[in-house]
């Protein structure tokens, strides 16, 4: 076995392991992609120590995403496009040809867009009862 594939044991591997499986779990619970930038940079902060990075990071999105571009995401507007994509989800499902896994896979993506339909439902009828913001995070 040569240098190039010994593997490095002095690295850390189970926090970057951690942070990758909640990497592929807020996308599989079709978060929202401004979220899920929010939290890995708190990760990212709380791991190199570094305080105030996170927040950093979040002043920017709002500068450049909320005040520059105007991008506020309604909920209604996040429910009609997670729907969307269960939709397109659940028709690929039926014509594709898959493997065990694959489909496994779409299963688990399937089950989480239903659950995050529900959540947003949740959200958009709390918010028209008591009158706060449609508007999610950023």
């Amino acid at each position: 076995m040569n240098e190039q594939d010994a593997t490095d044991l002095s690295r850390p591997h189970g926090r970057e392991q951690q942070m990758k499986m909640e990497l592929l779990n807020m996308i599989h619970s079709a978060e929202n992609p401004f979220d899920i930038i929010c939290r890995i940079a708190k990760r990212l902060e709380e791991d190199s120590g570094e305080p105030g990075y996170a927040k950093y990071v979040e002043e920017q999105l709002r500068a450049i995403y909320g005040f520059a571009l105007q991008h506020k995401k309604l909920i209604k507007d996040e429910l009609h496009d997670v729907e969307e994509r269960l939709k397109t989800i659940e028709e690929r499902k039926q014509t594709g040809d898959f493997t065990e896994e694959e489909l496994t896979r779409i299963g688990f993506a399937i089950d989480r867009h239903k659950k995050n339909i529900e959540r947003l439902r949740i959200m958009l009828r709390q918010a028209e009862a008591d009158g706060s913001s449609l508007y999610s995070q950023i």
